[in-house]
């Protein structure tokens, strides 16, 4: 590992960017490597700019997987609501679109801003 960081991550989405920030707050130097030019560039187009960032029923048994356990392990760990703290925090606006979804009022860069800060 290079010397200077003690994580690489590749990716910079949405779950790079969290895992980056979750290194952070562990005091860890993260370096965060992306291929595209723009950082976070699905998120910045996701809800055609506005950014679907949450829906509030997420529930573990709206997911498939092999290991039922894993999807109630990690939506315990970090919830729908867990983020939507974290927007309001940031003084986003957003608004329930349908069916549980989350957006932003205005633009996906608010939300690119918070998870960069």
């Amino acid at each position: 590992m290079h010397p200077e960081y003690d994580v690489i991550i590749i990716g910079a989405g949405a779950a790079g960017l969290m895992c980056a920030i979750e290194a952070g707050k562990r005091g860890r130097r993260v370096w965060l490597v992306d291929h595209s030019e723009k950082i976070a560039e699905k998120i910045r187009i996701s809800g055609g700019g506005r950014c679907n960032f949450t829906n509030i029923h997420t529930h573990p048994d709206c997911f498939l997987s092999q290991n039922p356990h894993f999807c109630k392990s990690a939506l315990t760990q970090y919830t729908a609501q867990d983020f939507i703290e974290l927007v309001q925090k940031h003084s986003i606006k957003f608004h329930e679109k349908k069916l549980g979804q989350l957006f932003c009022d205005e633009s996906s860069s608010h939300i690119i801003e918070m998870l960069l800060s």
